[in-house]
C-alpha cells in the first residue's frame, strides 16, 4: 500500500473547482481517508455524462450514446476521445504548475 499523498485533498478540490468552472457539477468525496472527485455534466438533450477522478490519477468517463447510434459511430467517438486524452497528457503541464502560473507575482 502506498503512502497517502498529503496534497491529495487540495489537488482534488482544485480539480473539482476547475470542473465546476467548466459547467459540471463536481464534488469531492473521501472514502476511508482517500479523496476522489465525482463530476456530472447534465445535458437537456441526453442523459448525464460523468467523470470520476481518483487521487492516484485513475479516471473514468461515462456517457450514454444515442440508442440509434451505429457501431462505427460509437467506435469513432471512443477513438476520438481516447486520442484527445492521450494528446492532452503529452502536452499538459502538471496542475500545480498551471496554478502557480496564474498567480500574480508577489511583492
Amino acid at each position: 500500500m502506498s503512502t497517502p499523498d498529503p496534497d491529495a485533498a487540495a489537488r482534488m478540490h482544485a480539480i473539482a473547482a476547475a470542473l465546476t468552472a467548466a459547467g459540471l457539477t463536481a464534488e469531492v468525496h473521501v472514502t476511508r481517508g482517500v479523496p476522489d472527485v465525482t463530476a456530472t455534466w447534465e445535458r437537456p438533450d441526453a442523459k448525464a455524462a460523468e467523470a470520476i477522478i481518483d487521487d492516484d490519477g485513475y479516471t473514468e468517463i461515462r456517457y450514454w450514446t444515442h440508442p440509434w447510434a451505429t457501431p462505427p459511430q460509437i467506435a469513432s467517438v471512443i477513438v476520438r476521445v481516447l486520442a484527445s486524452i492521450t494528446a492532452t497528457q503529452r502536452t499538459q503541464r502538471p496542475l500545480a504548475t498551471a496554478e502557480h502560473a496564474r498567480q500574480p507575482p508577489g511583492p
